[in-house]
Parts: C-alpha cells; structure tokens; sequence
C-alpha cells in the first residue's frame, strides 16, 4: 500500500525526496574529492623518503616571512651537517644545498633548473632510483669532480631520444659530465621533483659557495633499532649545543620529517570533512523537513481512507507502520539516487580535473544510513499523528 501510495503521486514523491538527494550525494561527492586529496598528498609527502629527518633552517613550506624570530636565525652550515653525521644515534646523513641555474647541451637550454649539491648517500636517504648509470660517488665528492646526475625532466628535456651518459653539459656556464640520470618521481604541491641535477656539494661549494651565502639542509636516517623520535631528540639535543641555543630558548632551527607533515594535513583536512558533512547535514535536514511536512499533507488527504481502516479493524500500530514505510522508502530512493550523484560526481573531479577523488566505502555507508535515519525520524510523527485520528470523526472529513 505505501508504495502504491508513492507510484500515484509520483512528481510529489521526486520532490520530496529532491532534498535527500542533493544532501547525500553532496556529502559523497565532496567527501570523495576531500580523500582523494589526502591520498595524493599522502603519496607526495612519502616520496620525499618515509623515514627521512631533515634538518633546515625553516620549516617546511615557510620561510621567515618578514618574521622577526625566523629571519635573526643563522644559516645551517657544514658544521651542523658533521655533527649530525658522528652521532650514534644516526646511521647516515647527507648535506644538500640548492640554487637555480640554467643548463646547455648543443644549443638546448633550460632554465631556472635546480642545482643540488650533496654526497654519494643521498638517494639512500630520500629514496632516489637510478634510471641510467650511477650516482655520485665519494670520490666524486672528495675530488670535486665536474659531473652530473641529471633528474628525468633535466634528462628528458636536454636529452628527448636518450643518449645522456658520459655527454657533457654546461651548468650555469661551467662544464660537467653526466654520469647517470634518475627514475622520475612526480611533483609535490604542483612543483616537479624532476626538474634537478646533481652535483658533488665540494663542486657546488667551488663555484657557487656554501656556508653563510647559503643554507645547508641535512638530511638523516636513524640508526638500525634506534626509534626515530630518539634520534630527533638527540639530534635536537646536539644541534642546540653547537649552534648555542640558550636554555629555554626555542629552536633557531626546524626539524621536518614526511609524518610530521602528513599528521599536520591530515588535522587540516579533518576540519574540512567536518566542514562537508555539516552542508550535506543542513541538506538532508532541509529534506528530512520536506519529508514531514508532505506526509502531514498525506494524512490529511487520506483522513477519510485513515478513519475507515480504523473502523475496519486497523490497529495503530499498522497505520505507523504504514507511512513509516511511506517516508523510509523516499529516502532509501533519494539515498540511492544521492549515492550515483556522488559517486558520478568523484569520478567526474577525477576525470576532468586535476583534482584527484577517492570514493570511500564508509562515505556511501553514512549515506544510506543517514537517509535511512531521517526517513524514520521525519517520518515517525506524521505516521503517529495518523494512528492517533478517532475514526468517527475522520469518517466525517470531507
């Protein structure tokens, strides 16, 4: 009989329902886009080497920003990077420092390239494969050679049909050797990883200069069984002492590691999942409304149809039951439809945008569950008010 009811009033059941499914399927589809952002971004900050510390003047992502306690701190140099070396409490470290250069091979060029120097124990640190030939090497570093690890893009772009090794190329006018190029390992926060050549740090420190001109970034591993916590403690620890920190005094300096990263993004991120459920919230209350106030309209109409049942036998809990299963059925139909709407929504983002979109299973849970949830609520007091009507009186309804 209620669904009966429902297939007769077809256009007001579509708009009754219309409320529940703007509000699942925005809950989803936002939700998706929201997932899909912090599975890339998960993925970004992990390619920069999962159990990586990394030591740098700044934060990650800020610099001093006009900011007087940021900008009166002092550069990072060589000396911090051997004392971060000899600690027991770290297996390996490698010093890096950058400055953008443009590069030549036979009339191809490219600018605003980044130029890293650093050692031979680097792409154990940061996860770095090879794509051709080798990396630097220590001899490299100790005889300041003039070569070259050349990332994909650098590769790709100096390079397109291949060829790379043992080629000479000019680094902001002074010749190097290429001596391997990289796998590529994609972009974070919409900047290439690949965009980047090698160069021993004993190189770069010849022609470019390092020390006070320019930070040095150390980047570490803990030692075999040390926890990584326990090596940043001493490695703070150490850090503070040579550089002469005050007790009290807040670090002049900023330890980031990938984890410290992801649990800072994933704590913003979690504001805009409350942020998303809260509009489709207000959306399925919104239809929830809509659902009542049209099952009160209902129960006027069939006054007449209630009073007879009831002078026929029918008990209340029959007629509750009955437009109870009225409203649940509207918004099972708007769930399922909201459900499509988002999920087509996600896959829409993930297709046409370069925004990513992960549709969860949990999301298309709440979803049905939520709808289900206002059918019953919005739906239980138009369906006792109906069970309540005396039958004589509603006989006499015209």
């Amino acid at each position: 009989m209620a669904r009966g009811t429902l297939r007769a009033h077809k256009l007001r059941s579509l708009l009754t329902a219309l409320g529940v499914i703007i509000g699942v399927s925005s809950v989803i589809g936002l939700l998706a886009i929201v997932s899909g952002i912090r599975d890339s971004v998960t993925r970004q900050f992990s390619s920069l080497g999962a159990n990586m510390i990394s030591i740098n003047r700044f934060p990650w992502g800020m610099d001093d920003g006009g900011d007087e306690d940021l900008s009166k701190r002092k550069p990072i140099t060589m000396r911090e990077y051997n004392t971060v070396r000899a600690l027991p409490a770290v297996d390996i470290a490698s010093p890096t420092v950058y400055t953008a250069r443009e590069l030549s091979f036979r009339g191809t060029h490219l600018n605003g390239i980044t130029v890293c120097g650093t050692d031979d124990v680097y792409p154990a640190i940061e996860d770095w494969k090879m794509a051709e030939g080798r990396f630097l090497s220590a001899d490299d570093v100790l005889g300041a050679h003039a070569v070259a690890v050349l990332g994909a893009d650098v590769a790709t772009g100096l390079f397109p049909v291949g060829g790379a090794l043992d080629q000479e190329i000019r680094i902001g006018g002074q010749a190097y050797r290429v001596v391997g190029t990289l796998q590529k390992k994609g972009s974070i926060f919409g900047q290439s990883q690949d965009r980047i050549v090698n160069v021993p740090y004993s190189t770069f420190s010849k022609q470019w200069g390092i020390g006070q001109r320019r930070d040095v970034n150390i980047s570490a591993l803990a030692a075999p069984g040390v926890p990584m916590q326990d090596a940043i403690d001493e490695i703070r620890v150490a850090l503070r002492r040579v550089r002469k920190v005050p007790e009290g005094s807040k670090d002049d300096f900023a330890i980031n590691t990938s984890d410290a990263l992801i649990s800072q993004f994933n704590q913003v991120t979690q504001g805009f999942f409350l942020v998303m459920v809260l509009i489709g919230g207000m959306s399925l209350l919104v239809g929830g409304i809509g659902i009542m106030n049209i099952m009160m309209v209902s129960v006027t109409e069939r006054t007449r149809e209630v009073g007879l049942r009831k002078a026929l036998g029918a008990r209340r809990r029959d007629l509750v039951r009955q437009f109870l299963i009225e409203a649940v059925i509207l918004c099972l139909a708007g769930g399922s439809v909201g459900v499509l709407l988002g999920w087509g929504m996600g896959a829409a983002v993930a297709q046409f945008s370069p925004l990513p979109a992960r549709v969860s299973w949990w999301s298309v849970v709440l979803g049905f569950g939520v709808s289900t949830l206002v059918g019953v609520v919005f739906g239980l007091w138009p369906a006792v008010r109906a069970s309540r009507l005396d039958p004589v009186v509603a006989l006499r309804s015209e």
